[in-house]
């Protein structure tokens, strides 16, 4: 046979905070089937002397257990820890049989092996049926596993488990054959039950041991805690007069024989009813306003029975006040209370335990709704077919501003409401009667709901002209090709209509139903905006707004000028067709007027700007525009011609004038036809002056040139028409320069200077003949030019 039993063992190295262990004088009696756990920590007596023992060590954090055989056999077990790290490491040291506390001598078996240090896969140990070795250890020896001990009926063995390392408890398991003392029966009691009246209630724990056991000779003792108990401290000193606080409780009941063996048994204390009342708020609504509302008494009845476990040993009546709570009168039975706000009384009682139950109040609160029942809702008649019968567009959402379209139902007849047949479209809707009607409402999204009318007044209206109209602005981006500005509304409702609650729509239907206003910045072309007046949500007036938009004035005028240095002023003409004129010089960024007439004297470079004025007029109402446009007059220095390059040709040259100045300029070979180019093509050979000059102005340079060409061939026949043959454009501020003549073989035929007639198709008095010649010719200023042309006979 096995037996089994459970040792749960919290032990740490701090005996201050924990129970002391024990020692082999008061070791735990081990009987039958048990469960231990206990509190102990540390060791108390040190019993173990390394020296008289195989295993060597000393006790650390001990246990001692004591075996008393019953029935020979085996004794043999398994130590198995909580926790299989092998870091928690238990040993064991057996004394026996009928050893002595006072003289345990050597054990008889002991385990003190290390699992780590062993390279053991598990942290088990214990005495083994396999196992033939009677000790081992310390540390590396063995494998945790000794030999089992013979038994006979009759010895008693003491058993010291000790932890050295790691924390936690362990199971034990007996394995071997023999048998230990019996313990006491018990029987597991029921638990019992409080009828709490007060913070603390008086229990007699006992009235249950009957039932537990029914030794006469078994001592009975009563915790508060199961490690309590199996170490037999902390017992209850009156367990007739326990204080219970309330709160469910456990009792452990310890019952040991006089063999030392017991059993721990336990039963629970629960309240029947609340330590403290538990709190119930019941709201509802009033829909039609009489300060009443409808309360569910079987609703109220349930809620407060769910909050019990035990509903069925329950009875909860409500009343109207405490009283009648405490005397069990006037219940109210009626499923559906009808009531204004108020409080009324639960009482919960116990169907097992006569006058035991408690009372707690049920508070009633009536919720009106926030809606008014009557509206009022003043509408202008603005049709634009006829605005005085009375009959116009009303947006009936007006009537509640602060709500959503759609929160709201509305009816053209009580009957409709009740039938649920509401207007379709109440934000376009048009009234039936004129001048005045009622409307039915209903909102829909309201937490109490409410049901009220809407009363119309339909005032007929004629839409006027405001007198402050219209507003004026300028264009303000000319462009865009759109003539438009920006209104500042929020400027125009402070400045004509200060105080007054209003409204800008773009259209009459939008005044009318009072869609789509209008707020903020409203780019626009010259219009009309309409105006909607209002005192309290309703509607006093609608006015007519203008708004227009005036041109700027456009000014052509040159961004550059040119003033000329030590001649006349400047002389500027502002466009026709203004009607105010400034002229402001612009000093470190600051403006300063110079001139208000159309024509400004300006004698000093600078930067400028000319603001030109356009008035207009309308309904009384002055406006003007103002454009602006800024211009730059520099200062104007003598031109200098720096080189003039020419590209000399046979028939025509390039010429190109290069100059320094500040201002802009033309250029011209002969003084009268200027071209704004700098460079001349296809010119003939021949003598000229480059003439520039200021357009401005303000000052002319020149240079005389020579474009030097020859003709490409000549007919010495003496028929006066081209006899002679002579390069052109060769002056005499190039001197009296040699020209050399050669024959296609490259040699000198003919030398001659440029100022003389000509070379007329001769070499040393005879005619040479026809065929292309070259010549070339070095100039004074260092240059050469040299070319070839044809004589033909």
């Amino acid at each position: 046979m096995k037996f089994f039993f459970t040792l749960l063992i919290i032990l740490t190295c701090f005996s201050g905070i924990s129970q002391q262990a024990n020692d082999c004088f008061d070791a735990i009696v081990v009987c039958g089937n048990s469960d231990i756990s206990s509190n102990a920590s540390g060791f108390g007596t040190q019993e173990l002397d390394p020296t008289t023992n195989q295993c060597v060590n000393q006790e650390v954090n001990s246990l001692w257990i004591s075996v008393s055989i019953a029935v020979g056999g085996t004794l043999a077990f398994t130590i198995q820890p909580k926790v299989d790290d092998l870091e928690v490491d238990y040993d064991f040291f057996i004394f026996g049989p009928n050893s002595n506390c006072q003289n345990l001598v050597s054990p008889i078996r002991c385990s003190t092996t290390n699992p780590l240090q062993a390279s053991l896969g598990y942290n088990i140990t214990g005495l083994s049926e396999i196992e033939l070795d009677q000790n081992e250890g310390p540390g590396p020896d063995g494998n945790s596993f000794v030999s089992p001990i013979p038994v006979t009926a009759g010895e008693q063995y003491y058993i010291l488990v000790d932890r050295p390392n790691g924390d936690g408890g362990f199971n034990l398991e007996w394995t071997g054959t023999a048998g230990f003392l019996p313990s006491p029966n018990v029987t597991q009691p029921n638990d019992l039950e409080v009828c709490l009246s007060e913070a603390d209630t008086v229990v007699d724990l006992t009235e249950n041991e009957a039932s537990i056991t029914t030794s006469t000779t078994a001592t009975i003792l009563y915790y508060t805690s199961y490690n309590n108990a199996f170490d037999g401290v902390n017992a209850i000193t009156d367990p007739t007069q326990f204080m219970y606080n309330g709160t469910k409780n456990n009792i452990y009941v310890r019952v040991t024989n006089p063999n030392g063996c017991f059993e721990i048994v336990d039963f629970g204390i629960q309240s029947i009813l609340f330590d403290s009342p538990p709190d119930f708020d019941y709201s509802s609504c009033d829909p039609d306003g009489d300060g009443q509302a409808d309360f569910p008494i079987n609703d109220i009845i349930a809620d407060g029975k769910n909050v019990f476990n035990n509903a069925s040993d329950l009875e909860l009546t409500i009343h109207p006040d405490i009283n009648s709570a405490i005397l069990n009168s006037n219940t109210i039975t009626n499923p559906n209370l009808s009531s204004a706000s108020t409080t009324l009384y639960a009482r919960v009682s116990s169907t097992l335990f006569n006058d035991c139950y408690i009372t707690y109040p049920i508070s009633l609160t009536v919720n009106s709704s926030e809606f008014a029942a009557s509206v009022n809702l003043v509408q202008c008649d603005i049709d634009q077919d006829n605005s005085l019968d009375g009959i116009t567009k009303i947006d009936l959402n007006q009537a509640f501003p602060d709500l959503q379209d759609n929160a709201v139902l509305f009816y053209e007849t009580n009957a409709n409401r009740d039938a649920n047949n509401p207007i379709a479209d109440p934000s376009n809707y048009t009234n039936l009667v004129p001048f005045s009607t009622t409307i039915f409402f209903k909102v829909n999204t309201s937490t109490c709901g409410s049901l009220g009318e809407i009363y119309i007044e339909i005032k007929p209206t004629t839409v006027a002209l405001n007198t402050s109209s219209p507003v004026q602005l300028c264009d303000d981006d000319t462009e865009d090709g759109v003539l438009a500005a920006t209104f500042d509304l929020e400027n125009i409702r402070q400045n004509t209509y200060a105080g007054m609650d209003v409204a800008f729509y773009e259209s009459l239907e939008d005044a009318s139903l009072e869609k789509n206003p209008l707020d903020g910045n409203y780019r626009t072309t010259s219009t009309f905006l309409y105006t909607r007046l209002e005192t309290n949500n309703e509607c006093n007036d609608i006015e007519e707004i203008e708004l227009i938009v005036n041109s700027l004035p456009e000014i052509s005028l040159e961004k550059l000028y040119e003033i000329c240095a030590d001649q006349d002023p400047l002389i500027i003409d502002a466009p026709d067709g203004f009607d105010g004129y400034s002229w402001l010089k612009i000093d470190k960024g600051i403006p300063l007027e110079i001139s208000t007439d159309q024509q400004v004297t300006i004698t000093e470079p600078g930067n400028y700007s000319l603001e030109v004025e356009i008035q207009y007029q309308s309904n009384n109402q002055p406006s003007s525009c103002l454009n602006y446009a800024d211009f730059l007059v520099t200062p104007s220095t003598p031109v200098v011609i720096e080189d003039i390059k020419i590209k000399q040709l046979s028939d025509y040259s390039t010429v190109e004038v290069e100059i320094r100045g500040d201002s802009v300029y033309e250029y011209s070979l002969d003084g009268e036809t200027y071209q704004d180019e700098a460079r001349f093509d296809n010119v003939e050979a021949g003598l000229y002056t480059v003439f520039v000059r200021d357009k401005n102005g303000c000052s002319i340079s020149e240079r005389e040139i020579s474009v030097i060409g020859f003709p490409k061939f000549f007919t010495p026949n003496g028929d006066g028409a081209n006899d002679m043959w002579q390069v052109i454009g060769v002056n005499a501020n190039f001197g009296d320069q040699v020209i050399n003549i050669y024959n296609r073989y490259g040699k000198l035929v003919k030398q001659l200077y440029s100022n003389s007639i000509g070379w007329d198709g001769l070499m040393n008095g005879q005619p040479l003949p026809s065929s292309d010649y070259w010549f070339r010719i070095n100039l004074e200023n260092g240059k050469e030019f040299k070319g070839h042309f044809s004589l033909k006979r």
